[in-house]
């Protein structure tokens, strides 16, 4: 019995001391993003003017409090073609009674209405927005995350 015993120690022993080894990551912050519809609807004005009214999401998925450094909102045309881009600073959010750092496991939800002038209402086959944030966790790792959401014609 006791040889049996040690037997099985010895093979769990060996099994155990075998194994890969990982060595520990650091948790880096993550910031996830979403539209609120998806998909966006724009809205005719006239003339050639569309207006398209959403919610942006910027959640924190890694487990680190996360700033915004900036993001860009895209308006794209065609499938690819980038007809109109703006950046904002963190001050976009922050004037807007916002905080620019999203804690650990929150999320940062505002409204963007945008407005903008299309030469022509073919511009909207194959149309989207798109997200990108530009991101530093407490722990100094730089990111960048981008969200595409298509368009549709209300």
């Amino acid at each position: 019995m006791n040889r049996v015993f040690l037997t099985a120690v010895l093979v769990v022993s060996v099994a155990c001391a075998s194994m890969d080894r990982e060595a520990p990551r650091p948790i880096r912050g993550r910031i996830v993003l979403e539209t609120i519809p998806n998909p966006l609807v724009a809205k005719s004005l006239g003339d050639d003017l569309y207006e398209v009214a959403f919610d942006l999401v910027m959640r924190e998925e890694g487990g680190v409090d996360t700033r915004i450094e900036n993001f860009t909102v895209d308006a794209i045309a065609l499938g690819g073609v980038v007809v109109r881009s703006e950046t904002h600073p963190p001050t976009f959010i922050t004037d807007r009674g916002y905080p620019a750092t999203i804690a650990a496991g929150q999320f940062l939800r505002f409204s963007f209405v945008k407005r903008w002038t299309l030469p022509t209402h073919l511009l909207l086959s194959g149309a989207a927005v798109r997200v990108t944030a530009r991101t530093i966790d407490a722990n100094g790792a730089r990111d960048v995350t981008t969200y595409r959401a298509s368009v549709t014609r209300e």
